[in-house]
């Protein structure tokens, strides 16, 4: 039978109750929020609402799903985080492997050079400068390109590829497989944890994408969801949202911001906890060695 001290006891009832009231002050917001979201013109306007919808209707989700640009920037953002993401992790994966290889001439140099850009960066202004000046303004490639390589990804991906016996390395060599067949069908596998934790990174961040929009998007067809839901939290209107559906009616101004911030948070917190098994295994990959 197993035996806790008293000390022991404590910290661990004192830890509970911690994280409960934590977990509390995180949910009962979000479920408000929620409720808000699919109650009535008029218990939102009378406060009656607290965990639970009060008149249950769909009209605002209705209505955010009836604008053209609300579902616009909606197919915008999958479409951004989906490229992003499989651009972001695979470039950084390659050039992880390339600077793991012994023949790689001058890996130290550019490896020095990744370090820097981790600590020092151009700046605001010059970023935005550049942008503009290459013609990348108003387009995709602006929210694309320069966040597409992240120096941290590198710089983990090679310290795992460099702990990963290279004897397997050597075999598949010796049975004739090239660099590709090297990296896709044999470091790919034994990374794959730590892929599937950078993707997750990866498609958190470029989900959640507004500045880039902010700085470098003047066309309305090309925000991203979390700008308009910017737009919608601060005044509760788009373009075109004077425009009800059929059979709906004035919705009031908080539905609207509610339904949208579920409409935007929903998606990744359905996802993430059927990626969460990797990603917690993606962060004890290299901190294990033998």
């Amino acid at each position: 039978m197993h035996y806790a001290s008293p000390g022991r006891t404590v910290f661990q009832t004192l830890n509970y109750m911690f994280f409960i009231v934590f977990s509390i002050s995180i949910l009962v917001p979000f479920i408000n929020a929620l409720a808000i979201s699919f109650s009535s013109y008029a218990a939102v306007s009378q406060g009656r609402i607290s965990l639970w919808p009060v008149d249950f209707q769909l009209d605002a989700y209705a209505k955010l799903a009836y604008n053209y640009t609300f579902l616009r920037s909606l197919i915008n953002t999958v479409g951004l985080t989906i490229v992003n993401t499989i651009l972001s992790v695979t470039i950084s994966l390659c050039c992880a492997y390339a600077l793991s290889h012994k023949r790689f001439v001058g890996k130290k140099v550019l490896m020095t050079y990744i370090l820097i850009t981790m600590f020092f960066s151009g700046g605001l202004i010059p970023s935005f400068l550049l942008v503009n000046n290459l013609g990348l303004g108003n387009t995709y490639w602006a929210l694309i390109l320069p966040s597409l390589i992240s120096p941290f990804y590198i710089i983990v991906y090679k310290n795992v590829i460099d702990q990963l016996p290279k004897e397997i390395m050597e075999a598949a060599e010796i049975d004739g497989a090239g660099e590709f067949s090297l990296l896709f069908r044999v470091v790919l596998p034994l990374v794959l944890p730590m892929t599937m934790a950078f993707i997750i990174f990866s498609a958190v961040a470029y989900w959640n994408e507004w500045f880039g929009v902010l700085l470098y998007i003047k066309d309305k067809t090309m925000w991203t969801l979390q700008f308009q839901l910017r737009g919608i939290l601060a005044n509760a209107r788009l373009e075109d949202m004077d425009v009800n559906p059929p059979g709906v009616q004035g919705i009031h101004p908080d539905n609207l911001r509610m339904a949208a911030l579920m409409l935007t948070t929903l998606p990744i917190i359905i996802v993430y906890p059927f990626l969460q098994k990797y990603f917690i295994k993606g962060q004890f990959v290299g901190a294990v060695k033998g």
